[in-house]
């Protein structure tokens, strides 16, 4: 088994590229997402003059840049698939693709689903980069068992999906050891965050009895990460683990405290269970 230990820095936007470089390597982590969005380094309008300046400022401080977290949606990528060449051009490999979103009729946005993989395979194949599904609740996709159904058959060299435990601690969670198996292959990235769920006795006569959750450190979360990491260690997975610090949002430096010790927990998981 390996894994690239990455990041989707979202919280980190109002920092320099020099100083998100720092506070990555710093963290312990082996590579950073490129982010392509509005208000980050690197948008959509200036993909292709900024793309190469995000890599270099972090290959100059030793980290890769492997994975975009780009949103792109499926049928705009069909018609122009022109941002995937830029990728591919700068050594970025794959990218996490936007989310197909419920419109109310599951069994068509089930079928539009399957049809869009399907077109974004071949788009993916002559651009030289794959495209990433992230399992997140909410949307079309929650779960790997949806997830399989759909990209099953299709070439997973150009597409791949993302399990991530904290959305399926949402909504979507499956058995580690059948999710793995069932996806093999597919399965390409991670998402690594947790929840941990809390209940208010003062909500207690509501709906929902009273129980909520909420992001947390690995080290907290109710996801068991040795069950996770045995599961794919199994499939033999080599791909990226991508942290999500959404905790101490209004903190950096706490946050910053805390994701260097949920790297530091979930490779000494890796460690004993992989030997």
């Amino acid at each position: 088994m390996r894994a690239v230990f990455s990041i989707f820095p979202k919280f980190y936007k109002d920092l320099s590229m020099e100083a998100l470089a720092d506070t990555v390597k710093g963290a312990g982590l082996d590579a950073t997402n490129l982010v392509i969005r509005d208000g980050y380094w690197v948008t959509m309008e200036d993909l292709a003059a900024q793309t190469p300046v995000f890599v270099k400022t972090m290959q100059a401080a030793g980290l890769e840049v492997r994975f975009a977290t780009a949103g792109f949606d499926a049928a705009e990528l069909i018609r122009d698939a022109s941002p995937l060449s830029v990728l591919a051009d700068n050594g970025i490999r794959e990218f996490r693709m936007g989310y197909f979103q419920p419109s109310g009729d599951a069994r068509a946005d089930l079928a539009q689903a399957r049809s869009h993989f399907e077109q974004l395979a071949r788009v993916c194949e002559r651009c030289g980069a794959r495209a990433v599904y992230q399992l997140h609740q909410n949307t079309v996709i929650p779960n790997p068992s949806t997830a399989y159904a759909l990209v099953q058959g299709l070439p997973p060299e150009w597409l791949g999906v993302m399990i991530d435990p904290g959305n399926q601690a949402f909504e979507g969670y499956e058995h580690w050891g059948r999710s793995a198996q069932l996806l093999g292959e597919y399965c390409v990235a991670m998402g690594v965050k947790d929840v941990v769920y809390e209940r208010d006795p003062d909500a207690a006569d509501g709906p929902d009895k009273g129980w909520k959750k909420r992001w947390a450190t690995l080290y907290e979360g109710v996801t068991n990460w040795r069950v996770v990491i045995a599961a794919l260690n199994g499939i033999g997975f080599d791909g990226t683990f991508v942290f999500m610090p959404f905790y101490n949002t209004d903190d950096l430096d706490t946050m910053t405290a805390k994701l260097k010790r949920e790297v530091d927990y979930l490779r000494g998981i890796m460690a004993d269970v992989t030997g």
